[in-house]
């Protein structure tokens, strides 16, 4: 039996795992396996070549390509080290055996803890482990093979997989294709000719550790449109990369100029970057259970019909309010009854908290969640930081507010099932999930960790970093790009604009050639809603069942043993970037694990 997998990076490896697992049980069974990718083994994003100080957004012992016990989906078990055991037990080994290229980052492995956030270099050379592991656990029987090129073109009848250096026909066929560039809209092609015939610098959505920064020095001003993960990552290299230092002085960071640095003004539509991810305090497995957002209600709102998402949101903010209430009481109000108040939360939220009569100070107020500090006083924001990395440093067990944001990651399963059981009409889908709850949840839930809150504040202090009022705008006059914002008095020149995101997840605009030929010969189509007034809106989300992961056709008809997940999905599925997280009964894990068996199961 022949198997393709299509994409090296995480996820091509999880079903290699479970290709492999499942095999031992067959042992009988021939099988060959190969591995597509133009990038080394774990992927683009997980290069190991990339700057050592872009570092990941998870602790190290949240992070797995190993199947395990909680597992809510029948298969074979091959345990394995997170990636923080990997750290502990097999990296110095490993890492020496990979040459020069490695060596930095021993240093890292030998004092990785579990809530360190790993450099995402040393995450690519788990993964490169990863993959020797499979090898050494393969049966003789199983035969491996990686192949660095780019896949064209996947025909069916049987499946043939086409790079450049010809073809080769499967049984089955596993696409993971991940983040893909897409082609420029408009204004980013306006901005690009604009760049060219001015000598100035424009760089469209990519990934931020592979962003030629080679022609901006001290002498610019570079203009960033978005404050999420991937501005901090371009931060970094700006600073850091270019020998700037962070100092701690007597418990608050500063920074030590280079000297090599461009100013940098940083915008988005919210005005704040995301916020920081709390120290980690979990161990894998453990999370905030559903109270309100049960099985059980999800099964209630599927027998009644469509909800809301306003009626979504109010069970999640209930979920939320649940964990910091309960956490403000017990730390700052111990005169309170925190037993008989959860009891009365459980049965009415808002009578219960009436009933407390708390200080406008302590009530978890979203609205301000949300908004930035008034006004274009600098002052303002540093404090904005330091509060928020002060909420972050109490920790996500401990702290009432990161604590209640926490709830927003471990319940991402049962806002999964909202999406999966079809619980909101297309139009609340479209209007309210993709196009307000995915940024709000992404601004509260998956931003940095702290320490990049703390650099950031450094920043500004130190006059490297601006940042621009809510709804920044960008504009072109003369030979500058204009930044401005919702504050009409705020406008700034640029030198060079970099759009600090990664490209967002459009198959139908992607500039990957396999992507396009799928699309063009009917073996894949883009999901569609139907809006009220027979209106239809096209997503860019590929279309595939989601139970199974086959990829379906224009008819939407699955086309036997060729699957199809990840990022390109986002949009049907939900939250498609995560990381794998071990003992958690983790949806990745469940995925690949169905795949596999899917492969298997005819033998």
């Amino acid at each position: 039996m022949k198997v393709a997998l299509i994409g090296a990076g995480p996820r091509g490896l999880l079903v290699l795992e479970r290709l492999i697992a499942w095999q031992q049980q067959m042992s009988a069974l021939p099988l060959t396996i190969t591995l597509f990718d133009p990038y080394p083994i774990g992927g683009r994003v997980w290069r190991r070549d990339q700057a050592p100080q872009l570092i990941m957004n998870t602790a190290a012992q949240h992070i797995t390509l190993f199947y395990d016990r909680t597992v809510q989906e029948p298969g074979p078990i091959m345990p394995g080290p997170s990636l923080a055991q990997w750290a502990v037990k097999e990296a110095a080994t490993f890492l020496r055996s990979r040459g020069k290229s490695a060596r930095p980052y021993l240093a890292e492995a030998a004092t990785l803890g579990p809530n360190d956030y790993p450099s995402r270099a040393l995450y690519g050379y788990y993964l490169a482990w990863f993959y020797a592991e499979m090898h050494r656990r393969k049966r003789p029987n199983v035969a491996l093979v990686f192949k660095q090129t780019m896949v064209q073109a996947v025909s069916p009848d049987p499946f043939t997989v086409h790079t450049a250096a010809g073809a080769e026909c499967f049984d089955a066929v596993v696409l993971a294709l991940g983040t893909m560039p897409n082609s420029l809209t408009r204004e980013q092609a306006a901005f690009t000719a604009f760049a060219k015939a001015h000598q100035r610098v424009y760089l469209p959505p990519s990934f931020p550790a592979e962003g030629d920064l080679s022609r901006l020095g001290p002498q610019d001003v570079v203009a960033m449109r978005g404050l999420g993960l991937s501005f901090f990552d371009y931060v970094s290299r700006l600073t850091e990369g270019r020998g700037g230092h962070f100092r701690n002085e007597q418990g608050q960071l500063t920074y030590q100029a280079s000297g090599a640095e461009p100013h940098i003004i940083a915008g988005s539509r919210r005005g704040l970057p995301y916020h920081a991810k709390a120290r980690n305090e979990k161990a894998p497995g453990e999370a905030w259970p559903p109270r309100f957002l049960t099985a059980q209600q999800l099964a209630n709102w599927a027998a009644s019909g469509p909800i809301t998402g306003k009626q979504f949101f109010q069970g999640l903010k209930t979920e939320v309010g649940f964990v910091y209430y309960s956490l403000l009481l017990a730390q700052q109000h111990p005169e309170v009854d925190l037993p008989s108040f959860q009891a009365d939360y459980m049965t009415d939220p808002a009578e219960a908290l009436a009933a407390l009569k708390l200080p406008a100070a302590e009530l978890l107020d979203w609205t301000a969640l949300t908004t930035p500090p008034q006004g274009d006083d600098p002052k303002a924001m540093l404090i904005y930081l330091a509060k928020d990395a002060a909420e972050a440093e109490r920790g996500s067990k401990t702290g009432p507010l990161t604590s209640a944001l926490e709830v927003l990651r471990d319940l991402r399963d049962t806002i999964r099932q909202v999406v999966d059981l079809g619980l909101l009409t297309d139009d609340e889908y479209l209007d309210f999930f993709l196009r307000w709850f995915n940024g709000t949840n992404d601004f509260l839930s998956i931003g940095p960790p702290v320490i990049r809150i703390e650099q950031l504040r450094a920043l500004i202090a130190a006059g490297i970093v601006t940042i621009a009022p809510p709804q920044i705008t960008i504009t072109t006059a003369g030979n500058d790009f204009i930044v401005g914002g919702q504050e009409a008095s705020f406008e700034r020149h640029a030198t060079a604009l970099i759009e600090a995101r990664v490209p967002a997840p459009n198959a139908g605009a992607a500039q990957n050639p396999l992507m396009q030929q799928l699309l063009h010969d009917d073996l894949a189509t883009l999901m569609e809603l139907q809006l009220a007034g027979d209106r239809r809106f096209q997503s860019g989300a590929v279309l595939v069942d989601r139970h199974s992961a086959q990829l379906l056709d224009q008819q939407h008809h699955p086309q036997g043993k060729l699957f199809f997940w990840g990022v390109p999905t986002e949009g049907l599925n939900w939250l498609t970037t995560a990381s794998p997280r071990p003992f958690s009964d983790d949806v990745n894990l469940r995925l690949a694990n169905r795949i596999a068996r899917q492969i298997m199961d005819q033998l």
